[in-house]
This record gives C-alpha cells, sequence and structure tokens, in this order.
C-alpha cells in the first residue's frame, strides 16, 4: 500500500552518511544497496557528459524504479562545489556517482540530506512553493496532508500562486495526487474493516503497522465506533 517515495524517504541512511567539509553526503555504494534492498529491480546510466564552451562539464543520471523514471544533472565541481574547466576522467566519474545519489534521492531515499541543506530558505516558501515540491516528488500522501493543513485563505493563495498558464495543469495535477490519497485511505478503511469483520488480528496488525501517524489519525476519523473499539482491544492485548 505504501508509495515508493514514502517507503524510501522513511529508510535510515545515517549508516552511509560521509563527511566532506562541513558537507555530509551519501556514499553511492550504500545508497544504491539500499535501494536495491527494497526494489532489486531497480537500474541506471549516465547520458553522455555535456562540454560547455568554457570548458566545464555537466553530468547526467537516469534512474528508473518500480518502472518509474528520474533524472538529475549535476556540473563536475571541485572540493568548494565551483564547476571546474576541463575535467579528467576522475573528476567526470566522481561527479556521476555523486549525480547517481542525487537522482535515487528524488525516489526519498536520502533526501533528508537535501532538506537539511535548505532549511535556511523553507521559512520563504510560499504554500505552492512547498505543495508543488511535494507533488513533484510523487508524495501524494505527504502532499495530502499538507494541503489538508492549510487554512482556506492558504488553499487558496496556493492555487492562485501558480504561474500562468500552469494553473490549469496545477489543479489538475492537484486533483490527480488528491484521489491517490483518497483511494489509498479508502483502501485501508475497507481493509480494516474486513479484519473488524473477520476477527482477524493478523490481518489488522499488517494493515496499520503500515501506515503513518498522520494516515492512522485520518483513517480513525472514518472508522466507526465498533471498529475503532476493536482495534484498541486487539492492539493492546
Amino acid at each position: 500500500m505504501t508509495n515508493t517515495f514514502v517507503k524510501l524517504s522513511r529508510k535510515d541512511v545515517s549508516a552511509g552518511v560521509e563527511k566532506k567539509g562541513s558537507l555530509s553526503y551519501l556514499s553511492w555504494s550504500y545508497c544504491w544497496s539500499q535501494l536495491c534492498e527494497e526494489f532489486p529491480d531497480s537500474n541506471f546510466y549516465f547520458a553522455e557528459p555535456t562540454t560547455y564552451p568554457d570548458g566545464s562539464v555537466m553530468v547526467k543520471a537516469v534512474v528508473t524504479v518500480n518502472e518509474k523514471t528520474h533524472e538529475m544533472t549535476l556540473p563536475v565541481m571541485n572540493h568548494r562545489n565551483q564547476a571546474i574547466q576541463n575535467p579528467n576522467a576522475r573528476d567526470i566519474s566522481d561527479a556521476q556517482m555523486r549525480c547517481l545519489v542525487k537522482c535515487v534521492a528524488l525516489f526519498g531515499l536520502g533526501i533528508g540530506l537535501y532538506l537539511g541543506e535548505s532549511l535556511s530558505h523553507t521559512v520563504e516558501q510560499t504554500p505552492y512553493d512547498k505543495a508543488k515540491a511535494l507533488a513533484d516528488s510523487g508524495d501524494f500522501m505527504g502532499f495530502h496532508q499538507f494541503v489538508h493543513n492549510l487554512s482556506e485563505q492558504d488553499q487558496v493563495e496556493m492555487f492562485n500562486a501558480a504561474p500562468a498558464g500552469e494553473k490549469t495543469a496545477w489543479k489538475a495535477q492537484h486533483r490527480a495526487l488528491n484521489k491517490q490519497a483518497e483511494d489509498l485511505l479508502k483502501e485501508v478503511v475497507n481493509a480494516i474493516g474486513e479484519a473488524v469483520a473477520q476477527s482477524d488480528e493478523t490481518l489488522l496488525n499488517e494493515t496499520i503497522d503500515e501506515l503513518s501517524t498522520y494516515e492512522r489519525q485520518v483513517v480513525a476519523n472514518r472508522l466507526s465506533a465498533e471498529e475503532l473499539e476493536f482495534i484498541t482491544t486487539a492492539r493492546s492485548a
């Protein structure tokens, strides 16, 4: 029931975090092993590097996980994160592996490291910026949680803040993500109802254990008193 992004973003990757100066980064080998632990059919490739007139080079990683593909580009940089001119083969290889890790983060694995880098900017983000970031990442339940916690005024601002020419597409994306979340919540409520009807505590526990705190709160508000009583009894036994 859990989508790819949510599942991977919940993985603890602290054991694979390495330090380079003041920056923290995820080892590419650890990153890939953790990804394949969950989705063994994952694959990637590097596109041909692009060389610019000033001699700097951009690399690109393309990763496919659970039949979904993301791309990420990254300039070949020095230890100060400045683009370098005429990089050698080792420079390009190192940049490709960094790019691979950043591309995998689009699927959720290790994304907390990048969120940490941008914490100083989050205060300046508008409701639209935050919602769009969640939407583009594919985190439909995180999107559902964020939007439903907004005030009515903030929701209006979120829609109105979409750039000209993108408002219709943004509303369609909002509807699609909200439907994904609602479909999942409905599926969970039905599974719990089935577990209660059959007095199946195994099914009940398996269903609830997969849920996040937010998902449990929403589902609880949609259950009957009988179902809640059964859960309380079963889970406290």
